[in-house]
């Protein structure tokens, strides 16, 4: 058997300004896991340093960071503590970057939130999240379907 996927754009193609920050969510609904891709262009050599990169959940659809609940194990911080799981890594200079979160959905809140902010510099920035293992096994076409959902399921 194929793994069963659904990629979700959660915000795509953005060129974020000096001091910027980008938030966006899904839901996951329907499956047991879910890696979040955040891909962004490279940082000024001068100013590699992110902000903010975490993960919040929810029961209803969040429209803001504030509106979830912190997963700490997915909370970057300049030191890990009781509030953040990972040491936030700098952006490289020199080659494209890809922060990737890997998160068990058994007893998550149904919506995901990602929040991004680079320190002071312009980057270009795009971001995924992908479903896995429906819980029920039900074929990926008809799971967590949204205005944002699969348009071609090509298997081979």
């Amino acid at each position: 058997m194929k793994p069963a996927v659904k990629v979700i754009p959660l915000f795509e193609g953005q060129t974020m300004t000096s001091a910027g920050t980008v938030f966006d969510a899904l839901d996951t609904k329907g499956f047991d896991h879910c890696v979040i891709a955040l891909i962004a262009g490279t940082g000024d050599a001068a100013s590699t340093a992110v902000d903010t990169l975490r993960v919040c959940e929810s029961d209803t659809d969040p429209t803001a960071y504030s509106d979830g609940t912190a997963v700490t194990q997915f909370v970057g911080a300049a030191a890990t503590s009781t509030s953040a799981g990972f040491v936030l890594p700098a952006l490289s200079s020199s080659v494209q970057n890809v922060y990737q979160m890997e998160i068990d959905l058994k007893g998550r809140k149904r919506y995901l939130g990602l929040n991004f902010a680079p320190e002071k510099q312009t980057v270009g920035v795009a971001c995924v999240g992908i479903l896995m293992r429906p819980a029920d096994g039900a074929d990926i076409a008809t799971v967590a379907t949204g205005t944002a959902g699969l348009r071609l399921l090509q298997r081979g």
